[in-house]
């Protein structure tokens, strides 16, 4: 058989509220993994049309930083065309496309949960609105409320690049195709991310450079689309010299927001130099010059820079980002960010963020990160 290689490149009233919420009742334990890193599939089969399509799906595990490779599980055929523009609580967000490149569908799927072979779980969404042209080639990321494990009443967002964020909920009610559509106010958020707030039930955005927060409440409906925009003002900046402002103004930046286990959230800013000019631009970790992170004050719009997230671990990736306590998992750095950013081995790493030193990871086996990817999700511990 040949091989094919793929490499992995929404204010209802607080009763309905109270009615949809998605509870989060289990505690990570010995039963669980640890965070994977999931790096590259290798698909193996004779066509796409073939039905016994199988797949090697390729994870490094932090923890012992080491390759897992999980064998043999069956490519279901929604998933043959399309690519992984997504991921959160381990769940890929799928979209399929058609043969002339125009959305399908969209699937939230567990196919690629380092739970094993288990039987594949898709659950097809309505189709994504209609964007223009550039944003239905660019996705940069997706976001769920909870996990199809958790609730049926689960919501899922899609940030598209531009100024644009669709969210989705099967069975959805949108007249048109079950997806509502969002503008942000301002330009600065074409290539920002989107993340879920346990806290206080909403999606967040933060813009580009990081200075504004978009929100939309995750129990959207059809005549509820509006968001709320908040300016954020940023407190005890390090004393930085002016050659050493000088040198993060260089860098290009990418900006997320994520919130720990407790609900504390933090904004974090990464600053990355090309270290081969002249090529495109690669978050790597031989060109990072600086994660700064800053932690919100309970409600307010301040974040206030920090060098100590105590026993926490940060992960950052194309995945919706999430927080562990390193406690929980001997052998992770507390205090840390575990990256990924873009091309494979040198982009994947850690960061600790009193000594502000990061590190490529030193995987035991020399295939590790042997196949190249140019996607990265980060998989949060999920329970075996």
């Amino acid at each position: 058989m040949s091989s094919l290689l793929l490499s992995l490149s929404s204010k209802p009233s607080l009763r309905k509220l109270a009615q949809l919420r998605c509870h989060t009742h289990r505690m990570f334990s010995s039963s669980s993994t640890n965070p994977y890193l999931l790096y590259c599939v290798t698909h193996y089969g004779s066509s796409w049309d073939d039905i016994n399509v199988t797949s090697n799906i390729h994870y490094f595990d932090p923890v012992k930083e080491d390759e897992v490779i999980v064998r043999d599980k069956v490519l279901p055929m929604e998933l043959r065309k399309g690519c992984l523009v997504g991921m959160s609580h381990g769940w890929g967000v799928f979209k399929a496309v058609c043969d002339d490149n125009t959305y399908k569908a969209i699937y939230v799927t567990d196919y690629y949960s380092p739970r094993g072979s288990k039987s594949v779980k898709n659950i097809p969404l309505h189709p994504l609105g209609k964007p223009i042209a550039i944003q239905q080639q660019a996705i940069t990321n997706a976001a769920m409320n909870c996990s199809p494990d958790q609730s049926n009443e689960f919501a899922v967002a899609v940030k598209c690049l531009g100024p644009m964020i669709n969210f989705n909920r099967p069975g959805g009610k949108h007249r048109e195709s079950g997806s509502v559509v969002f503008k942000t106010p301002f330009q600065y958020f074409d290539q920002s991310k989107v993340m879920y707030s346990k806290r206080d039930e909403k999606f967040y955005t933060p813009s580009f450079g990081g200075q504004f927060l978009v929100s939309w409440d995750s129990f959207f409906e059809e005549d509820m689309t509006g968001s709320e925009l908040q300016e954020l003002q940023f407190s005890n900046l390090p004393e930085f010299t002016q050659s050493e402002w000088e040198l993060l103004d260089s860098c290009s930046k990418t900006v997320y927001l994520v919130e720990s286990p407790s609900g504390q959230r933090f904004l974090i800013k990464w600053y990355a130099q090309n270290h081969e000019p002249g090529n495109g631009m690669a978050f790597l970790c031989r060109g990072t010059k600086r994660f700064m992170v800053f932690r919100q004050e309970e409600e307010t719009g301040v974040m206030s820079y920090t060098e100590d997230i105590g026993d926490l671990c940060i992960f950052l990736g194309n995945n919706e980002p999430f927080c562990v306590k390193a406690s929980s998992f001997p052998g992770l750095n507390p205090n840390s960010i575990y990256f990924a950013g873009d091309g494979c081995g040198d982009g994947y790493g850690v960061y600790d963020i009193a000594s502000i030193k990061p590190r490529s990871f030193r995987p035991k086996s020399p295939s590790a990160f042997s196949l190249a990817s140019l996607l990265p999700y980060w998989i949060p511990p999920m329970s075996l």
